[in-house]
């Protein structure tokens, strides 16, 4: 007897952080149509940040990509959105193809990372910036690709953070705002786990979000 696929309808809003992140990836065994998609420009003040969208296909067997823009440094005006798709974009995943979707956002006020403390049982961090960053308290960040090494039997699966991506809030900033290079946020807590910086990462204020409804259709 044939199983009736197994319909999934999902939404999700995700901060865009500096640099290149994949957003989606449809599951084994699952065509995942995108009903809409959007990217919302949320920042404080008069900002013109630019998002790039793409149609990543990956071939398995070989590892290859091609990459197909959807939209290219296409530029959001303050308080707006810009809708990248609007119904039936269909992403496949069979033992041949997976399919992605992938952004990149370009933005004013990014900072590199000179160093980070983590205080695994409170989840307080504290940042040093290379330069100077103009963060104040209350501001929103977005923070991407600090490395750190975790102990091994956590089960952890990256050494990449944050993961999964989001934002945070700033808690305070040791100095002025514009001469600073030191503030504090919360990244959540992880008791018994100690994590120790790396290297890397980047900083910047929250500009952009993006937020996508799929329809997961599964035949497995």
């Amino acid at each position: 007897m044939a199983v009736a696929p197994l319909n999934k309808f999902l939404t999700f809003s995700v901060p865009i952080v500096p640099g290149e992140q994949t957003i989606y990836s449809a599951p084994v065994g699952v065509s995942a149509i995108v009903l809409r998609a959007q990217v919302a420009n949320v920042a404080k003040g008069e900002t013109y940040p630019t998002v790039t969208v793409t149609h990543r296909r990956k071939t398995n067997k070989t590892g290859n990509t091609r990459d197909i823009r959807i939209v290219k440094n296409t530029e959001i005006p303050p308080e707006d959105a810009l809708i990248v798709i609007d119904g039936r974009f269909v992403l496949e995943r069979t033992a041949l193809i997976t399919d992605s979707l992938v952004i990149s956002g370009s933005q004013t006020g990014i900072v590199s990372i000179f160093n980070c403390e983590y205080d695994e049982p409170t989840g307080i961090t504290t940042i040093i910036t290379w330069d100077y960053h103009n963060f104040s308290v209350g501001d929103e960040i977005t923070m991407s690709d600090l490395k750190f090494t975790c102990v091994n039997s956590t089960g952890i699966t990256t050494d990449i953070f944050p993961s999964p991506q989001q934002s945070f809030t700033v808690l305070s900033v040791e100095g002025n705002p514009g001469t600073s290079y030191t503030f504090t946020t919360k990244a959540g807590t992880a008791v018994g786990i100690e994590h120790n910086y790396v290297s890397g990462g980047v900083v910047g204020p929250l500009q952009m979000e993006f937020t996508c409804s799929i329809l997961e259709n599964s035949n497995t």
